[in-house]
């Protein structure tokens, strides 16, 4: 915490009229030691500025990368989808397949048995013309018995061979179906695992790029930080100019005569003294609300707004009198309140919320000024202003 030290009495009439100008900080922050000057804060800007573009620049990538593993993910799911069809009709013809095989099953058993049929019919009608052979009463019957028996035996060999080679055609259609099958089955294992390698690609490219927007909104962020920096270093280097001035006219003598208070302006009763020259040494948990005074008091009234806080709450936003109902860091009064705060812009803010507190009190000290009546006229604080 920064502690401020008395200073010589001849720095007293520039530390009267000095400001602190900061942005308001979270409530319970603490004032920098050290303000930036001009050249640090848009040195940071700068680089911020760089940041942010090589930022923005990982984004462009990482969409352009995105981009193209969708369009391999939309390829490959139109090529699912042809392959899809194929699959569809290998299927269909599997299927047809299948029941083809079905009744083969039954059909070779069928032909099994009508082999054996024939070879005993065959070898039935052998032994049959064999006898007649023999017993033909001339050599023309033989001969003519002869050539019955060879084509009985021819014709049952024929039909052994067809049911062979129809039980051979059965069986290798059998091994194309199985050939078939496997085939479908490892093509469409094969585009499942084509479609899910090319979809995870595509998430974590998706991923990448959500990654890359949100680095880029945080580079972002800090570079407008950036250059908020530098325009709160710019504006504390103008008032330390300003202050610089009117500290070289407030120690110039004046032209003619030396003033002398008049005793003809009296100071209104219950008013505060004029805005004094002195730095008061606060304590951290006062400090602490530099900001938020500054922001809505006066440069030349921050010090002894400072100095009635720490009086009425000791820096504590939560403070709050079982006696009198007082509240908050300024401790208003539960009607001073309702009637103060709408009128100030926090209609519905808490007495405890610490920025509406010290907001309201500086627009009814305000507001008693503009009625001619003294600065702290609210607070009975004042007295240690003296």
């Amino acid at each position: 915490m920064r502690r401020f030290r008395p200073f010589p009495a001849a720095l007293a009439p520039v530390l009267a009229l000095a400001p602190v100008l900061a942005l308001p900080v979270a409530l319970g922050g603490y004032v920098p030691a050290r303000a930036q000057t001009v050249d640090e804060a848009e040195e940071g800007a700068a680089a911020s500025e760089r940041k942010a573009e090589a930022a923005s620049g990982l984004v462009g990538e990482a969409v352009a990368g995105r981009d193209e593993i969708e369009r391999q993910l939309t390829e490959t799911i139109a090529a699912a989808n042809d392959i899809a069809a194929q699959l569809s009709a290998a299927g269909a013809a599997l299927d047809r397949t299948a029941g083809q095989l079905r009744h083969a099953a039954d059909e070779l058993d069928g032909i099994g048995r009508q082999i054996e049929a024939q070879a005993v019919d065959a070898y039935m009608t052998v032994l049959s013309s064999t006898v007649n052979l023999f017993n033909s009463a001339s050599v023309e019957e033989a001969i003519i018995a002869g050539a019955v028996v060879e084509d009985v035996v021819a014709a049952g060999q024929e039909s052994v061979d067809q049911l062979v080679v129809k039980r051979r055609n059965l069986e290798e259609l059998q091994q194309t179906h199985l050939a078939q099958q496997s085939e479908f089955l490892a093509r469409r294992d094969e585009l499942d695992a084509e479609v899910g390698r090319v979809a995870d690609l595509y998430e974590r490219a998706d991923d990448a790029v959500a990654d890359a927007v949100r680095e880029a909104q945080h580079a972002e962020a800090a570079h407008r930080e950036a250059l908020s920096a530098v325009d709160l270093a710019r504006a504390r280097e103008d008032e330390r100019r300003r202050q610089e001035e009117r500290a070289r006219r407030a120690t110039e003598p004046p032209q003619g005569a030396t003033p002398t208070p008049e005793s003809g302006d009296p100071t209104p009763e219950g008013a505060a003294p004029p805005p004094s020259d002195r730095a008061w040494d606060h304590p951290p948990k006062v400090e602490r609300w530099r900001p938020l005074v500054a922001a809505w008091f006066p440069a030349n009234r921050v010090e002894e707004a400072l100095r009635i806080l720490d009086c009425e709450s000791h820096g504590n936003p939560d403070a709050y009198s079982p006696f009198s109902g007082t509240s908050g860091l300024f401790q208003f009064l539960p009607g001073t309140w309702a009637g103060a705060a709408p009128s100030a812009g926090w209609a519905g803010h808490s007495v405890f919320d610490p920025e509406a507190n010290i907001s309201v009190a500086a627009w009814l000290t305000n507001r008693y000024q503009e009625l001619g009546k003294g600065y702290w006229t609210a607070w009975g604080c004042r007295r240690r202003l003296g």
